[in-house]
């Protein structure tokens, strides 16, 4: 959370800018060393009363080091944002699997010498000297000893947003768990957050790679409203194609999944996972409308939305409240009703065609309903429940209900739609014709090889 603060948005500011002076790029840097280095000695000066309220005095100092990751993470903020501006997603890659790497060979031996909560604090502060380390190594900017006023107000006017936008997101995403904590058991706890633990896994594999270029790749064609508004389409069916059958088949297939990944005594959070998986997929879908925002200069906007979204998920959470944590997983799906106004600005904004991005997502609905329905029939069969059945029946119903979902969306895709598909394929079937080139390589060298004996 205070990291949050810490950044403040200037590192998409940054990115969302369509000129970038370096006084820009010097200025977001000393604000947000500036602000990390308040947030340190305000933490700093409050670790022992908060320490002693929590009755763990024994906390201070390790609040203390771990605090140290907010100044030194602030190191990496604009050069970041730099790399990413220039589309250079590989250094960006390094550099979090070097912060990954260290954080793990110094937290892995302090936590086999006993060395308890410190083990994450020494993790998160080796991680954030690696990842800083290596980020500069990578990055040619180096900030300038200069500030200017009117570019911090430049970039405060789309960074103010993010934060908003950011904290919203912050409270929305764990009020639920701590309503949860406070008026049902902790068993209820463990299995809504083991349910919806597993959504933002998915959510973060589904994303994670078209997530991370969507703001820079729609900041580069803010002034060509007709090629952004087809690479927003082109993105939206491609998150949808994925996620839609991924969500789904963990969801109906969960009674098998959910005991084999986790063990006995958690099945009580599948049905929470029924609930939760079409906001996931919605999720998904909505992902793109807030970086098509910022890229556009309509951070104001971006920022209601989610005023509007967190609102409306506070008040359903509460209202559904008494039917225990269903209801908490019920109301996770009022931020669907915030699609409406979500298509209305986006035409405003950018010109959306809207009947074609609805029938982008309706071709996606329609392809996944078949398998869909056949895997909840066979559930109710003697094959659903046999030992094994996670090998048995989840597997091969999943791989023939992801040929016929794959089969059935090209057919009704389109053309435009089929290309995304073609494109977003043509990474694995070039993996995969480079393992079948391997091996014939390597039959034909024993082949050789035996003809010369």
């Amino acid at each position: 959370m205070l990291q949050v603060f810490v950044d403040s948005g200037f590192s998409k500011a940054l990115i969302q800018r369509r000129e970038l002076s370096p006084k820009d790029a010097s200025t977001a840097f000393w604000t947000s060393i500036a602000i990390a280095l308040s947030v340190y000695g305000l933490l700093a000066l409050t670790a022992v009363p908060v320490a002693s309220a929590l009755g763990e005095p024994e906390l201070a100092p390790v609040l203390y080091v771990m605090g140290l990751v907010l100044p030194i993470g602030a190191l990496s903020g604009t050069p970041a944002a730099l790399l990413e501006r220039e589309f250079r997603f590989k250094s960006l890659s390094i550099r979090q699997s070097a912060g990954t790497f260290a954080g793990a060979m110094v937290a892995i031996p302090v936590a086999v010498l006993g060395g308890g909560v410190w083990a994450l604090a020494l993790q998160s502060l080796a991680a954030a000297i690696a990842a800083v380390v290596t980020l500069w190594a990578a990055s040619e900017w180096r900030p300038r000893f200069e500030f200017s006023i009117s570019s911090l107000r430049g970039l405060w006017k789309v960074g103010s947003s993010v934060l908003g936008i950011e904290l919203l997101d912050a409270i929305q995403s764990n009020i639920d768990k701590i309503l949860i904590g406070v008026f049902f058991t902790s068993s209820d706890l463990g299995y809504y957050y083991l349910a919806q633990r597993i959504g933002t896994i998915l959510i973060e594999l589904v994303t994670s790679v078209i997530a991370r270029i969507s703001l820079t790749t729609f900041s580069r064609v803010q002034d060509d409203l007709p090629r952004l508004n087809r690479i927003f389409r082109q993105l939206t069916f491609a998150a949808a194609a994925v996620s839609f059958p991924f969500f789904a088949f963990v969801a109906v297939l969960g009674p098998q999944l959910v005991p084999l990944l986790f063990g006995p005594g958690w099945e009580a959070a599948v049905p929470l996972m029924w609930i939760l998986a079409p906001g996931w997929a919605f999720g998904t879908i909505m992902y793109f409308d807030r970086p098509v925002m910022l890229s556009t200069g309509h951070a104001r906007a971006a920022l209601g939305l989610a005023v509007l979204q967190a609102g409306l998920g506070i008040v359903a959470v509460f209202l559904l409240l008494p039917l225990g944590i269903v209801g908490v997983a019920l109301s996770r799906l009022s931020r669907v009703l915030t699609w409406p106004l979500r298509l209305v600005l986006l035409h405003r904004y950018i010109g959306l065609r809207v009947w074609s991005y609805l029938g982008q997502v309706a071709r996606c609905g329609v392809a996944i309903a078949p398998p869909i329905v056949a895997i909840v029939l066979l559930q109710t069969t003697t094959w659903a429940n046999v030992a094994g059945a996670a090998w048995v029946f989840a597997l091969p119903v999943a791989l023939v209900g992801g040929a016929v979902y794959a089969a059935l969306l090209w057919l009704i895709a389109g053309a435009e739609n089929r290309d995304v598909l073609r494109r977003a394929a043509a990474p694995a079937a070039g993996y995969v014709s480079g393992l079948a080139g391997r091996r014939h390589r390597r039959e034909s060298k024993a082949d050789g090889q035996l003809g010369d004996q």
